[in-house]
């Protein structure tokens, strides 16, 4: 008895590590990169991402400051050929599916302002090819003492694979309306600005206009010319 114990304890462990192993290959075969940059007046910046081939590609932009809240976006591929073209615009959101192996180049475009210069936030989330006919005959040789476990192996890949992509869909949600919060945030101190100058220039006028009135009508009522009697 305490061997079959000491049996199914050694079994559980390896299928652990290899479980583990396993998992952290897949879960490093998805990379995100995110940055916010100053995107200067008059000048284009470009990016390159490096892609496998059969992946997929997603790429995100925001304007979260700058005047217009908008830019130019293209996403050229590893031969040269233009996959996306946006037109001053505050966002997008482009998938590449299947990528080629290469560069791609993400290009943004402020050539059109000359004054102001805008922060753009991007996102870029890069998948490598899935690989689930050599991964499905692992487990399956892995599977094989069902009769000494109490639960499956291939229900707990599935499970800790759909946690691994809700927490990571969860962190591109939040990061994403962060961003949202962050450009929205622009918008209200931008137009806390505007409203107080103007609410100023406003209030100047009123009092500009009420003393020009005020000595208007001391000018009518008072006389200074001397009446003989």
């Amino acid at each position: 008895m305490e061997r079959c114990k000491e049996r199914r304890l050694v079994v559980c462990l390896l299928l652990f590590l290899t479980l583990r192993e396993d998992l952290g290959f897949a879960f490093r075969q998805n990379k995100d990169t995110e940055f916010t940059f100053l995107l200067p007046p008059g000048a284009t910046e470009c990016f390159f991402q490096t892609a496998t081939k059969s992946g997929s590609m997603e790429v995100e932009y925001q304007v979260i400051a700058g005047s217009g809240l908008d830019v130019g976006f293209t996403l050229i591929s590893p031969q040269g050929y233009r996959l996306v073209s946006d037109f001053r615009k505050s966002d997008g959101i482009h998938t590449v599916d299947p990528t080629e192996e290469g560069d791609y180049r993400i290009c943004f475009d402020n050539s059109f302002s000359h004054i102001s210069e805008k922060m753009v936030y991007v996102e870029v989330i890069v998948d490598g090819p899935e690989e689930d006919d050599e991964d499905d005959e692992d487990w399956a040789a892995l599977a094989e003492p069902e009769d000494l476990l109490e639960y499956k192996l291939e229900d707990i890949r599935d499970t800790m694979d759909a946690v691994h992509k809700n927490l990571e869909r969860s962190r591109q949600l939040q990061t994403t309306l962060r961003a949202f919060e962050a450009r929205d945030r622009y918008l209200l101190e931008d137009n806390l600005w505007r409203v107080s100058f103007w609410s100023s220039v406003s209030l100047l006028v009123m009092v500009s206009v009420a003393l020009a009135q005020i000595y208007t009508l001391r000018r009518l009522f008072s006389d200074k010319h001397k009446v003989c009697t």
